[in-house]
């Protein structure tokens, strides 16, 4: 489960990182300049997590607009074990180090997407993957696709799992 932990904490910050940037699938703007300088203030120790916190209530949001709550999963939202493992992930220095140097441009961002994709064409809203219990690695490159080629595309795709 920690690769796939970690997997996840690395999607979550490119995509978070890509949907803010234009045009922006969700308003806030935790990985610019501005959130920065607001930020390092209040959270000097805990900067990046709080970017990263942030990004991930605002894809949730949207997220959950568009698939709904009940018995899905979705890359902002998964079961706690899950999410306390990502938040163990990104509070890691060596892993903090390499995610800021992924999120440095939007071209390195979408490079590190690709190189942990699979072939996937996305379409247009909610795009079920598959199911909690399947394969979690096949999933993940499959819901690193569909974005990819979203982002690409310039439309807006909201990969999810079932929970069982």
């Amino acid at each position: 489960m920690i690769h796939e932990a970690k997997t996840a904490a690395e999607l979550r910050v490119l995509v978070g990182y890509l949907g803010e940037q234009a045009p922006a699938w969700w308003s806030s703007q935790f990985f610019g300049t501005t959130a920065t300088a607001f930020l390092t203030p209040v959270f000097s120790r805990s900067m990046f997590q709080a970017q990263c916190q942030g990004v991930t209530a605002a894809a949730a949001r949207l997220h959950d607009e568009f698939i709904g709550h009940g018995r899905t999963l979705h890359l902002f939202r998964l079961p706690e074990v899950f999410e306390q493992s990502i938040a163990a992930t990104l509070a890691d220095p060596q892993f903090e180090a390499a995610a800021r140097e992924m999120v440095s441009s939007k071209d390195l961002a979408l490079a590190r997407l690709a190189a942990l994709s699979s072939t996937a064409t996305a379409a247009e809203g909610p795009v079920v993957v598959g199911d909690w219990s399947d394969s979690l690695d096949v999933a993940f490159k499959t819901i690193a696709g569909l974005y990819y080629d979203a982002f690409a595309k310039g439309i807006k795709t909201f990969p999810y799992l079932r929970e069982l």
